[in-house]
């Protein structure tokens, strides 16, 4: 059996780093001090979704970002529902962003 190739997403604009990047233990530790008022989740592409935390002491948006030191993404609202579950967002306010 051959393997197939896979599709490259297309990329969106280029964009200005965000001002405010959270690693995942630093979402857990503000969440569990109850310093995160919102949790936005932003689609930026079709199909592909980020999470954009607001932080009682931060101006605007923060975003999560994975070990690779780019912004986390995900494929599926599935995922990402499940990944929320895990980081224990308890009565965290939970909005969708859609294009």
């Amino acid at each position: 059996m051959a393997p197939t190739p896979r599709r490259k997403s297309q990329t969106a604009p280029t964009q200005d780093p965000p001002a405010n990047p959270v690693t995942q233990l630093e979402l857990v530790e503000l969440l569990h001090k109850r310093a995160v008022n919102e949790l936005v989740i932003v689609e930026v592409e079709p199909t592909r979704y980020q999470i954009h935390p607001i932080v009682a002491w931060k101006l605007g948006r923060s975003v999560l970002f994975g070990s690779g030191g780019q912004p986390r993404t995900f494929r599926s609202l599935d995922t990402l529902a499940t990944h929320l579950k895990t980081l224990g967002t308890g009565h965290t306010v939970v909005r969708l962003e859609l294009l």
